[in-house]
C-alpha cells in the first residue's frame, strides 16, 4: 500500500489548520496559547505550509473530567472532514485531548479526509500503523497525566478540608492574604465592605423584604457583582446568586466537602449561626418567594390574587381573565380563572373576591390572638420549628406502619381508613408549626396601626400581594350551581400558620 508522503514537495500548497487551548484562562489573556501558536506557526513554516486558520479554545479542560465542551475542537474536526485543510497542527498530543476518544474522534477525522497532523515538530500520517500507534501511546500518556493531576487535586482539596482550610475559588465576603516572598496562603479574613452586603441582605430577609427587591436595590446601587462580567452587557445581580451566597456554610464559618458540612473552618464567620439557619428557613419557604418588578415593567402585577389564589382542583395558580361572561348592564366582567389545560373549572369575579379576601386578612390581623401567633415565637423559633418537623415525621412513620400492617393483611380497610382520618388532620396542623414565623417589619407596623384599612391602603400593590400570600393558603372551589351569584362558600381561606383558635371566623365585620 503507497503511504501518503510526510513532507509534501514545495510545489505543493498545503492548508494547514491550527489548533490551541489552555486548561486555566479564565481571564482569556491568551498568553498560553499565543505560545503554542507561535511555535506551531514556525513548525509550518519548515514544511512550506500555509496556515489557513488558527482554532482557540480558552479556559477549556480536555479530560474526561471536563464541565464544559470544547467548541473550538468540534469545529476543528468538522474542518477536517471538510477536507478544506490538509494538515492539522497542535503544539503537543495533549493539546488536542487528553483521552482516547479524542485519539480515535481525530484518527478517524484525518484518515478519512487524508489530512497530516504535525505536532512537537514532527508530521505523522494516520494511514501509517506505526504512526497511528505512536500517537495513540501519546494520547494514553496524556489520559494518565490528566487522571493523575485530578487525583492530586483531589487529596488536596480533602486534606484542606479536614484542616478547615480554604480551597478553591475566593467565597463572596472574604479576602486571602498571601505571604510576599513564597506566595503561601497565610489566612482568609473577612472583606467588610463585601461582608456588610451580606450582614444587610440577611437582616432584610428576616424582616420580610423579598430577595428580588434586594437584588434590585443592589444593582440601582452599582454594587459590583461576585463575579467580573466576561461582557459590557452584564445582567448585574441576580437572586439565584445571592441565594447561594446566603445559604452557603461559608459565611458562617463552616467548612463544606462534597456538599456536605464536615466541621468548622479557619476562617471567621460573618454572620451568626442561629441567623443563617433562620434565613435557610426562610428561603425555603415557596410562599414568600415573590417576584419584584418594577411599575414600568410590562410584567409587574396588576392584581391582587393572580397566582396567588390557588384552584380547588389543581392546586395551580389562578389567572385574570376578562371579558368573560358580561354583566346586565353589558359591561365585560374580570374573573380569576384556572387557565390550566385539562381543568379550566374555576371562574369567579376579581373586585368582590378581592374585596372579600381583604377583609377576611384586616380582620385577622385585628384579632390580638393573631398578634401572639406572629409575633410570639420570639428568637427561639429554629427549636420550635425542629419539634414541629419532627413531629410531623413521627405522625407520617404511624400512618406509613398502617399501610404497611394494611398490605400484609393484618388490619381491615376499615381500620386503615379510620387511622388515615384521625392522623391526617394532626399532620397537618402540625406542618403549620414548620412555617417560618413572619418576623415582618410591615406585617407587624400594619397590626399595630390605628387605622388599619388605611395603613393597608396605603401599601402598594407588590406589598399587599406579598402580605396575602405569606400569611394565608387561599382556594376557589366550584360553584354549587350555575349563574352568575358570587358566593363568598367558594372562597377558602386558611392561615398557613397553627392558630390558637379555629373555630372563630376572621372577618373585617367582627372587629367594626
Amino acid at each position: 500500500m503507497e503511504n501518503q508522503l510526510l513532507k509534501p514537495t514545495p510545489t505543493d500548497e498545503v492548508n494547514a489548520l491550527i489548533y490551541t487551548r489552555a486548561s486555566m484562562d479564565r481571564k482569556y489573556l491568551m498568553r498560553s496559547t499565543g505560545d503554542q501558536e507561535t511555535d506551531c506557526r514556525t513548525w509550518c513554516d519548515q514544511q512550506a505550509w500555509h496556515v489557513g486558520k488558527v482554532i482557540t479554545d480558552a479556559n477549556r479542560s480536555a479530560s474526561k473530567w471536563r464541565t464544559r465542551e470544547r467548541e473550538g475542537f468540534e469545529e476543528a474536526l468538522h474542518l477536517i472532514e471538510s477536507q478544506e485543510y490538509a494538515a492539522f497542527v497542535t503544539w503537543e498530543p495533549s493539546r488536542a485531548g487528553r483521552e482516547l476518544l479524542a485519539f480515535v474522534q481525530l484518527r478517524a477525522a484525518c484518515q478519512e479526509a487524508g489530512v497530516l497532523y504535525l505536532t512537537k515538530g514532527r508530521v505523522y500520517d494516520f494511514s501509517r500503523h506505526d504512526d497511528s500507534f505512536m500517537m495513540g501511546l501519546e494520547f494514553l500518556t496524556a489520559e494518565k497525566d490528566a487522571a493523575i493531576i485530578r487525583d492530586r487535586q483531589l487529596r488536596t482539596v480533602r486534606l484542606h478540608a479536614q484542616q478547615g482550610r480554604p480551597h478553591g475559588r475566593l467565597p463572596y465576603g472574604y479576602r486571602r492574604v498571601y505571604d510576599p516572598h513564597t506566595g503561601v496562603l497565610l489566612r482568609q479574613e473577612i472583606d467588610p465592605e463585601k461582608a456588610a452586603i451580606i450582614t444587610r441582605a440577611v437582616e432584610d430577609i428576616l424582616n420580610g423584604v423579598p430577595i428580588n427587591a434586594i437584588v434590585t436595590q443592589l444593582n440601582r446601587e452599582g454594587v459590583p457583582t461576585p463575579m467580573k462580567p466576561n461582557t459590557e452587557n452584564s445582567r448585574g445581580w441576580m437572586s439565584s446568586s445571592l441565594r447561594q451566597i446566603l445559604l452557603s456554610p461559608t459565611i458562617v464559618g463552616l467548612r463544606k466537602y462534597r456538599g456536605e458540612i464536615i466541621g468548622e473552618a479557619d476562617w471567621p464567620a460573618i454572620i451568626p449561626r442561629e441567623k443563617w439557619e433562620q434565613v435557610n428557613r426562610v428561603l425555603a419557604d415557596r410562599a414568600r418567594r415573590t417576584r419584584y418588578v418594577d411599575e414600568d415593567n410590562h410584567s409587574h402585577p396588576k392584581w391582587l390574587l393572580s397566582f396567588v389564589a390557588k384552584c380547588g382542583y389543581c392546586s395551580r395558580g389562578l389567572v385574570r381573565l376578562h371579558g368573560v361572561i358580561p354583566r346586565k348592564n353589558g359591561e365585560r366582567r374580570d374573573n380569576y380563572t384556572c387557565a390550566a389545560v385539562g381543568c379550566r373549572k374555576i371562574s369567579i369575579d376579581i373586585p368582590r373576591t378581592d374585596e372579600f379576601v381583604v377583609s377576611t386578612l384586616l380582620g385577622w390581623l385585628s384579632k390580638p390572638e393573631s398578634l401572639a401567633v406572629l409575633a410570639g415565637p420570639g428568637e427561639n423559633w429554629q427549636e420550635q420549628i425542629e419539634e414541629a418537623e419532627a413531629r410531623v415525621a413521627q405522625l407520617r412513620g404511624r400512618l406509613d406502619e398502617a399501610a404497611e400492617e394494611y398490605a400484609a393483611g393484618r388490619i381491615s380497610m376499615a381500620m386503615l381508613s379510620s387511622i388515615e382520618q384521625r392522623l391526617k388532620p394532626q399532620i397537618v396542623e402540625a406542618a403549620k408549626a414548620t412555617v417560618p414565623p413572619v418576623s415582618d417589619a410591615t406585617v407587624l407596623h400594619l397590626m399595630s396601626a390605628e387605622d388599619i384599612e388605611t395603613a393597608w391602603n396605603g401599601l402598594d400593590l407588590l406589598e399587599q400581594r406579598r402580605i396575602v400570600k405569606t400569611l394565608f393558603d387561599i382556594r376557589i372551589v366550584k360553584a354549587k350551581q350555575m349563574g352568575g351569584i358570587f358566593d363568598t362558600g367558594r372562597i377558602r381561606i386558611e392561615p398557613r400558620y397553627a392558630v390558637p383558635q379555629q373555630s372563630y371566623r376572621w372577618s373585617r365585620e367582627e372587629t367594626a
